[in-house]
């Protein structure tokens, strides 16, 4: 170089005015690749865990004692001594790897027996239950588990967890069969078919409906039909009609009192169909305060906003849920909470610019955005509250058992005509309209 020392030095040559690229740069120029941890050749390695930070110390699998390992001189012998004399190591060999680590009731750590096929089943019994893709089996974080907590058991793939599910449901299927067939049990049935959220239609016709009722008694091996509960709709009263007449060809013993008992309709849905019937009397200004709890909850500078117009206590997303427009239940917590704040959404409307403007924009359909919510409309909805509360008590005593028995929904029927008995000698006359 003319005018430069001749050195490998980046500095020295951008002192000359030259630059390197980056093919000329050498490798003392560039940091230190980090070591990777060496590949365990010796076979004591399985019997030992190596820490993830500290490379020199490894902990024993049976009795997770800490021991010495020097891996630059690869050097074992430590590990073998301990493996000599490691009492659970030594009860593990003798029952021939078919135990695990347990205690027992008084703490003390022994050896427990060790079922692959049981563990296994455990395996695809959680992955049903919790609703787990079978590839939940291969995942990183499941295998490291077995390979830390159980070396000895050899993990499953997808389609070997696949097809042990599988053959699991046949064996479940072929013992209730075997209890229906033979015990001849009378069976209870419940159906209920998707609708569509948009048109509220469902697209399955009456005699489908009984069809699939009727493929259900063969596949399932029924022969004595109790009752069969269903919304209360009129395309199921029809299916019912055609699926007791299938019902009667099995035999005399097939229904109780010829099917006159067969056709339950479902509580709930009762209850749904009554308290709608509610809603729609006063449809806008339930619609009026969920546009207003939509803008309260749609920003934290909103959310601010009216926290300034509440007199008492704090006000989050949470003190004002939205309610699900298909769940009735939903908007009743919705419009409970709302009145709470009445007197702040009134400030709101008298001193908040954005809330008006927020009402005279269109909605996606088109049409004026409902609302703000009126004097009147909080008044309808007080009342309305008061009459879905009624009811959702009950709602609440259906959901709490997956084993309603009707004594329990009858007390709940009696609970309900007493409150609306009530109600009907209210001074409130809208409220002992609706009631009647």
């Amino acid at each position: 170089m003319s005018g430069c020392e001749d050195n490998d030095e980046i500095l020295g040559d951008a002192a000359c005015g030259k630059k390197r690229s980056a093919t000329e740069i050498s490798s003392t120029d560039l940091p230190p690749l980090p070591k990777k941890r060496q590949a365990h050749r010796a076979l004591v390695w399985q019997h030992f865990i190596q820490k993830e930070d500290n490379w020199s110390l490894c902990n024993c699998r049976y009795c997770g004692q800490e021991i010495g390992c020097d891996t630059k001189k690869s050097v074992t012998s430590a590990m073998k001594n301990h493996i000599n004399r490691c009492k659970l190591f030594q009860t593990f060999e003798a029952s021939g790897g078919q135990e695990g680590l347990g205690t027992d009731s008084g703490g003390v750590v022994t050896a427990v027996k060790y079922d692959a096929g049981l563990f296994r089943r455990s395996v695809n019994e959680m992955i049903v239950l919790n609703e787990l893709p079978f590839s939940f089996v291969e995942s990183e974080g499941f295998r490291r588990l077995c390979h830390n907590v159980l070396p000895m058991y050899t993990v499953h793939c997808r389609k070997t967890a696949t097809e042990d599910i599988f053959g699991m449901f046949m064996k479940e299927k072929a013992s209730l069969k075997h209890l229906f067939c033979f015990e001849q049990n009378r069976v209870s049935l419940t159906t209920d078919i998707w609708t569509t959220p948009t048109t509220s239609y469902s697209y399955m016709i009456t005699k489908t409906i009984a069809e699939h009722l009727s493929q259900c008694l063969v596949d399932w091996g029924i022969v004595k039909v109790f009752t069969v509960t269903v919304d209360n709709a009129k395309g199921n009263d029809k299916a019912l009609r055609l699926f007791t007449e299938a019902c009667r060809e099995l035999g005399p013993n097939a229904l109780i009192k010829d099917g006159t008992l067969l056709h339950m309709r479902c509580c709930a849905h009762v209850l749904n169909l009554i308290v709608m019937d509610g809603l729609a009397e006063v449809k806008e200004s339930v619609m009026a305060i969920r546009n207003a709890v939509k803008y309260v909850r749609s920003s934290g500078t909103r959310l601010q906003s009216f926290q300034l117009r509440v007199l008492n206590g704090k006000v989050s997303r949470g003190s004002l849920s939205l309610d699900c427009v298909t769940r009735w239940n939903s908007t009743y917590l919705m419009l409970s909470a709302a009145l709470e704040f009445r007197v702040a959404f009134g400030k709101l409307l008298a001193e908040d610019m954005l809330y008006n403007e927020y009402f005279k924009e269109s909605e996606e359909n088109g049409q004026k955005r409902i609302g703000p919510p009126t004097s009147q409309g909080w008044d309808e909805v007080h009342r309305l509250v008061k009459f879905l509360k009624l009811f959702f008590g009950s709602t609440l005593a259906f959901k709490a058992s997956k084993s309603v028995t009707s004594t329990s929904c009858y007390n709940e029927i009696v609970i309900i005509e007493r409150n609306l008995i009530a109600l009907r000698n209210n001074r409130d006359d809208l409220l002992r309209i609706q009631a009647t």
